[in-house]
């Protein structure tokens, strides 16, 4: 079960304008609230929600400043409205917020000043509410919230005293809290209606995850882990000591009893515990057996202990700062991770106990993730980096080498799960050196040429959905081993352009006539660039092209500035399609290879609308002539009735010129192919989801209604089937 602040109680009407109007009726909107307003969709959430309340006649004065009173109100409803007891504040008697101010002197929420006034009237700073919400935020356990700096990198960072800095950290690191359009917090401004319905849209939206919800979907993330041997220190007082646990935010009383032991942990935090468990639990610092002697003859003085190794007795979850877990423990307590107003790290681990190599899921306890990495094993634990840098595209380049990586077991073609210290994650995510996923889809890159591995969303802003930033944390781990392995290798073929290695001019060019539905013999050709010769491969299609009379070229690759400067390079030895571009017989695109895009539909569709006008036959290309050609031929043999099966052998020739895989040598890897490529391409061409069955589709149709659609006329389609339903002349 999650619990979300505003789940927890709404009793009562909240009492959030100085006279208490009643509620806006649910979906109904305010007369000064624009549609467009930044503050809008907060504004309809605090009113849906009974959160905040016009102000008289369909009003919401989102320029209106709030008042102590309001804010208090708010979290006194949130909470349940509780029984309020005696005050100390002398001015809110017969006030609406008199109960919620006894209230909040009691949890801790507003101190008593000298002159103990509420001031419940006056209007409130946004780090004043800041502050509140922070200190009430303990004591419902919200998330700590992952710091990166950003409340450090604003403008008027300088501006924010020390008593509200905790608070303002607080709600930037959770999202309570942002800057304006310059970044400025402006800390001491005081408190917007609109901006207060924008905060508590944050703040009643956090959750506290409970243990079970959070096994659920996390039990496959515990790694196998153990107590390591490291040194604390240990003391026995001969006077009662007060100390505090920052880690726990635990206060303890010490007395000179003989069995209470202070100890102090790898980061300075202090805790009691009894000297009996003390003696089993640690050594020396040599490594000899402790005595209570060590303790009672050398009180109030920290000596050295050694933990006990205990290997693989654990099994244990990362959890990230920005998520609360409530953990029921075996032993009746209960424990928060990540728990605001304690320091974190990066994130808390839940810890259990090895059973028979499996976690023992009926005792779990919490480790805060300030000291677990310097107590527990880490060597199976996630790989944890920080983004180093944001790239042009939104993609998170981590401070993991791709070389560390490979070291601790993960190889190319591995699934993982990266979970960022906010609390977003991507789960069964492949690892690539490439960009092999679907546009928009999720991947972890290892780039060749590239130091680093990056998390990255293909043709997608990864920063800006999963809200990170350089500082923040990552989590990697194994999702599955070899998970995408298929794709990997699918992805990595290589071919040679050496002419050699290739049975015929034909294959090496990738050249062949397209024979399938209602296409005229010979009126559609296709290859391999015949000028550009990156791969070596021009001259021989340029002769094919001519051999097969050729008289029209769509060339997707290239502009015109380029053909040019192939044509004017040293070694130009393509000779007939010269002559075609001299005589405006070549229709240059320069397109992209995203055929998802609609820029790609359209400059496809302006280009045969232009063919169109041209006599045949007619040549297709891009620069391997597989993959735009490749999605242009099948949409051009769609056009032309074209059955599914045609559609698909042809694409396919294309791998077995190049990398030589056939249905009959390599059925799963052919297989892998149709499915993730061509079947794509027609998907998209159909304009249907990725699940779609192609088999129910009117791919004829689909092609005209593509066509139209990116802004060829019904004319223009008709001329381009004639043309290409003519057969070549002899």
């Amino acid at each position: 079960m999650k619990k979300q602040i505003l789940s927890l109680t709404l009793a009562g009407t909240m009492m959030l304008s100085m006279a208490a109007p009643a509620l806006a009726a649910e979906g109904k909107g305010f007369a000064d609230v624009a549609e467009d307003a930044w503050y809008a969709p907060a504004v309809a959430y605090a009113a849906e929600k009974g959160l905040m309340a016009g102000t008289g006649a369909d009003k919401f004065s989102p320029d209106g400043t709030v008042t102590r009173g309001t804010v208090f109100q708010t979290l006194y409803n949130l909470a349940g409205k509780p029984e309020a007891g005696e005050t100390s504040f002398v001015d809110v008697e017969g006030k609406w917020y008199a109960a919620a101010a006894a209230w909040a002197e009691a949890q801790g929420l507003a101190a008593v000043p000298a002159d103990k006034t509420f001031a419940g009237d006056r209007a409130i700073t946004r780090m004043e509410i800041a502050a509140i919400l922070a200190r009430y935020a303990e004591t419902a356990h919200l998330p700590a919230g992952a710091d990166h700096g950003k409340t450090e990198s604003a403008p008027d960072y300088a501006a924010i005293p020390e008593w509200a800095m905790e608070g303002m950290e607080w709600c930037v690191n959770t999202g309570v809290l942002s800057g304006d359009s310059k970044g400025s917090l402006n800390p001491a401004g005081t408190a917007r209606r609109a901006e207060l319905a924008q905060m508590l849209k944050q703040f009643t939206g956090m959750e506290i995850v409970s243990m079970a919800d959070y096994l659920k979907e996390h039990e496959d993330q515990f790694f196998l882990t153990g107590k390591t041997e490291y040194t604390i220190q240990g003391k026995i007082v001969s006077a009662e000591t007060h100390i505090h646990n920052e880690l726990e935010d635990v206060d303890y009383t010490v007395t000179d009893d003989g069995v209470s032991v202070i100890l102090k942990g790898t980061v300075g935090e202090e805790w009691v515990t009894k000297l009996e468990k003390v003696l089993k639990t640690y050594t020396k610092a040599d490594g000899s057996a402790l005595t209570a002697e060590d303790f009672t003859d050398s009180k109030d003085t920290y000596i050295d202990l050694k933990t006990k190794a205990n290997p693989d007795a654990n099994f244990a979850c990362y959890v990230p700062a920005g998520t609360a877990v409530q953990v029921d423990t075996a032993w009746g307590d209960v424990l928060y991770a990540n728990r605001t107003g304690v320091p974190h790290g990066s994130g808390d681990y839940l810890v259990c106990s090895n059973k028979d190599g499996k976690p023992d899921f009926s005792d779990v306890w919490v480790v805060n993730g300030a000291v677990f990495d310097s107590t527990y094993d880490m060597s199976r634990a996630p790989r944890m980096g920080a983004v180093k840098e944001i790239e042009k595209y939104g993609h998170a380049v981590l401070d993991i080498t791709i070389e560390d990586f490979e070291k601790a077991g993960f190889e190319l073609g591995d699934t993982v799960n990266v979970t960022f210290d906010n609390g977003y994650e991507l789960k069964g995510i492949p690892f690539f050196d490439g960009y092999y996923v679907a546009k928009g889809e999720p991947m972890l890159r290892a780039y060749p040429g590239h130091t680093n591995i990056a998390v990255c969303i293909n043709y997608g802003k990864l920063n800006v959905v999963a809200n990170v930033a350089p500082g923040s944390v990552a989590a990697v781990s194994m999702a599955v081993k070899g998970g995408e392995k298929a794709a990997q290798e699918l992805n990595s073929l290589v071919y040679t352009d050496e002419r050699g290695d290739y049975a015929s001019d034909e294959i090496f060019a990738n050249f062949r006539v397209v024979s399938v539905g209602d296409l005229g013999e010979g009126a559609l050709v296709r290859s391999a660039s015949p000028v550009s010769n990156e791969h070596g491969r021009a001259a021989y299609a340029d002769a094919l092209i001519e051999k097969a009379g050729v008289a029209a070229v769509l060339n997707l690759a290239d502009t015109d500035e380029e053909i040019q400067g192939y044509i004017a390079g040293e070694g130009f030895a393509s000779g007939y399609y010269k002559s075609l571009y001299e005589d405006g017989k070549v229709i240059a695109l320069g397109m992209p290879v995203d055929y998802s895009s609609d820029s790609f539909g359209d400059t496809l569709a302006g280009g045969l609308a232009r063919l169109s006008e041209l006599k045949g036959p007619y040549l297709v290309h891009c620069t391997e002539g597989k993959d735009r050609a490749g999605f242009t031929s099948a949409l051009l043999e769609c056009l032309m009735g074209a059955s599914l099966e045609e559609v698909v052998a042809d694409y396919m020739v294309s791998y077995e010129n190049y990398y030589g895989v056939t249905k009959a040598g390599d059925g799963e890897k052919y297989d892998l192919i149709v499915n993730n490529n061509i079947m794509g391409m027609l998907r998209a061409i159909a304009g249907v989801d990725k699940s779609a069955d192609l088999g129910q589709v009117d791919l004829q149709k689909a092609a005209e209604s593509y066509l139209t659609a990116h802004g060829m006329t019904a004319e223009q389609v008709t001329a381009l089937k004639a043309n290409l339903s003519a057969p070549a002349a002899e």
